[in-house]
C-alpha cells in the first residue's frame, strides 16, 4: 500500500514552475562489457538498460511469474525504470527511481520515453550552463526525453522544453545509480 501511495504522489507531483531568468536471473558466468552491462542475455537487448511502463497501472510482482503476488502497483505511464535481470520466458527484473525492486512483464514495458528529475533541474536553451534559463524542474517530476546529446537531455513537460544535464535526471543510460 506504500509504493501504491507513493506512485501517485509521484504522479501528482509531475508539475513545472517556470523561473524568472538570470531470473533465470544473472548467472555467475555471465558476459560482461567494462562497464559491467551484460550482453548475452534472453531478449538479446543490454542490462542493465532503462524501459518504460506501458500502462497507467504496472502490476509489479515478486518473483517471475504470475504466480507471484504482487509487490508494487505502478500508476502512470511511461515511469522509468532500470532493467536488471531477465528470464528466458519474458520476465523483467526491475527497479524504481527509489531502489525498490520487482518482475514484470516483458508485455507491460516499452522502451525509454520519460525520466524523471532526481532533484532540482535547470532547463536550458542550449546544452550549455551559461545559456539562458528557460524553466525548472522539481525533484520528482517526470518528462518526455526528446533528445540526448552527451551528458545533456533535451526534456518537455507541462508545455516546456529545454536542455538538461543528464546526470541530475533518473531514466536516462548512462546515469543508473538510483536516487538517494
Amino acid at each position: 500500500m506504500r509504493r501504491l501511495k507513493t506512485a501517485l504522489a509521484l504522479s501528482l507531483l509531475g508539475s513545472l514552475y517556470l523561473m524568472a531568468p538570470p531470473a533465470r536471473a544473472q548467472a555467475p558466468e555471465a558476459q560482461t562489457g567494462s562497464a559491467g552491462i551484460r550482453t548475452d542475455t534472453p531478449s538479446g537487448y543490454p542490462v542493465p538498460r532503462f524501459v518504460g511502463l506501458k500502462n497507467a497501472r504496472t502490476f509489479c510482482r515478486a518473483g517471475p511469474s504470475f504466480d507471484h503476488p504482487v509487490v508494487i502497483t505502478y500508476l502512470k505511464a511511461g515511469t522509468p525504470l532500470l532493467v536488471v535481470a531477465e528470464t528466458i520466458d519474458h520476465w523483467r527484473k526491475v527497479r524504481d527511481i527509489d531502489g525498490a525492486e520487482c518482475w514484470a512483464h516483458q508485455t507491460t514495458l516499452r522502451a525509454s520515453s520519460h525520466v524523471i528529475a532526481i532533484q532540482e533541474t535547470l532547463l536550458y536553451a542550449r546544452p550549455d550552463v551559461t545559456s539562458a534559463i528557460k524553466a525548472r524542474l522539481a525533484p520528482g517530476v517526470m518528462a518526455h526525453i526528446d533528445r540526448i546529446d552527451g551528458g545533456w537531455t533535451k526534456i518537455s513537460a507541462d508545455g516546456s522544453a529545454g536542455w538538461a544535464e543528464t546526470r541530475r535526471l533518473w531514466g536516462v543510460q548512462g546515469h543508473i545509480a538510483p536516487h538517494n
